[in-house]
Order: structure tokens, then sequence, then C-alpha cells
């Protein structure tokens, strides 16, 4: 089971709601350097890398976007059972990474613009280059869940939490004032802003440790 501190925090939505000043924005990134600690022994000398997933809503097509949507599209890379050459996603997934974690990213890069929403995955393998190795069947994979994501493969370097803790991004920035955002409606604005207090999502090796 996963274990999370329970952090109380008072937010309302409106002109004033991101008064990020209140909000302590460390827990998650200590909360993720911790669970890694806890498996030291067996993530040293692993080749640590980040996967991004990136989808940029447009005019065209922001009505059918929703985070519920977000999380499936994870779901499908990491645990789902759609094959490409008669092995799934999940098995892909098992076979190249050992473990890690995911966090999901809003950012508003320029106002009147919709954000950008990311899936963030740091993972570690005992297996080198997956950078080059996995990007053609990466790219066929992801396309096959959704063609509208953009995604990059990285390797970060040997692991260290140092290292671990530089690259983890669970940011959200965005003006709750812009015009374009609102056209998501209140639902969708709800979970942008409650994703500052998100969870990891803890994979493989991670996912089941005791406290």
């Amino acid at each position: 089971m996963e274990t999370l501190e329970k952090i109380e925090v008072y937010y309302s939505l409106g002109n004033e709601n991101t008064n990020y000043d209140l909000v302590d924005k460390n827990h998650i990134r200590d909360l993720i350097v911790d669970r890694f600690e806890k498996q030291k022994s067996t993530i040293e000398g692993k080749y640590l890398y980040s996967l991004t997933l990136q989808i940029l809503p447009i005019r065209e097509n922001y009505h059918t976007f929703s985070m519920e949507k977000l999380q499936d599209t994870s779901r499908k890379l990491t645990n789902g059972m759609s094959s490409l050459g008669s092995i799934s996603n999940r098995k892909f997934w098992n076979d190249n990474f050992t473990g890690g974690v995911r966090t999901i990213s809003v950012v508003e890069d320029e106002f009147n613009e919709y954000p950008t929403f990311s899936l963030n995955y740091l993972v570690y393998s005992h297996i080198d280059n997956l950078d080059i190795r996995l990007l053609k069947p990466l790219t066929f994979r992801i396309k096959m869940i959704d063609p509208k994501i953009t995604f990059s493969i990285n390797y970060l370097g040997k692991y260290t939490p140092e290292l671990l803790s530089s690259n983890i991004d669970y940011r959200t920035e965005v003006d709750y004032n812009n015009p374009v955002l609102k056209k998501f409606g209140e639902h969708t604005i709800d979970e942008i802003f409650n994703n500052q207090f998100q969870r990891p999502r803890f994979i493989g090796g991670l996912y089941k440790l005791n406290p």
C-alpha cells in the first residue's frame, strides 16, 4: 500500500486561489526521494531515465480533454493489454523498467493559451541505452493510445538521490484568470488546482513497500 503524510491545506477557488506561500511544495518531492531510498540497495547502479508524455489541447479538441483521460493514458501505457507484435504494453513496460514513479505537471506558457499537461515518469532499469532502443517502439505504442501526444525519453545517468530529486516535476503553474482556461469547465479547473496536492504513482519495484 502507498503511504502518504496527511497534510492539511486550506484553499478556495477564486481570484486569489493561488497563494502558493500557503502550500508545502516540497512534500511530494520528499515522499518520492524517501520511497526510492528505501530501495537503495536494489536501485544503486541502475540507469535512470525520464519519460515525458505531453498533450497540449487546442481550440478544436479542448472539449474532449479531461484529467481522467490523462490518467487513463498512463494506465494504458504502463499496464495496458493492447499489443504490438504480440507483446502487450504491460509486458513491454515490465521487461524494460524495473520501477519508478509518475507525476503530473500542468504548465501554462502564455496567457490566453491552453496549458500543457504532462505525464512525467522517472524510471530505473538494469538496461543501458533504453533512450535509443525504445524510441521507435515507444513512438508506435504511444501513438496507438493517443496520436495527439508528444513524448521524449532521456537518459539521466546512474541513480543517485540528488539526480532523482533534481528531475522530479509536478508543477502546477497556471493563471486561473486566463479566459481560455475557463473553457475547460469547473470540474477540470478544480482537478488542475488539486494537481499540486497530487499523489505520486509508484511503479514496479516501488509500488508495494512497507512504510
